[in-house]
């Protein structure tokens, strides 16, 4: 067989996780905002991030609001595992807390 006819295996297809964080932050903060951060503390490893819900009212303070990401964390490089992926959430929060005083929902 002609080697050259085989599926080789791109960077791109190597697994990507998914994880939802939702923090309480106060509400003149705009998504696009934590989103920044999300990606400058997550390094290129976070690699995307999206809003699916923000909320208001009952259990959150007047002043405040919950917005919950779904985040899309890989490396092109190799399949991470559980404790790099941890290793990246605790970074992402970690800055969430220090720049916006975010709270884990």
């Amino acid at each position: 067989r002609d080697l050259h006819s085989f599926p080789t295996r791109r960077s791109s297809d190597l697994l990507t996780v998914k994880k939802d964080i939702a923090v309480v932050v106060d509400k003149n903060i705009e998504a696009i905002e934590i989103q920044k951060v999300i990606k400058t503390s997550g390094g290129k490893l976070v690699k995307d991030s999206t809003v699916f819900d923000v909320y208001t009212g009952k259990g959150i303070d007047d002043n405040k609001k919950s917005i919950a990401f779904k985040l899309e964390i890989g490396s092109d490089k190799e399949t991470l595992t559980a404790e790099q992926i941890n290793e990246v959430l605790d970074k992402v929060i970690g800055q969430l807390k220090n720049k916006f005083g975010a709270e884990l929902r």
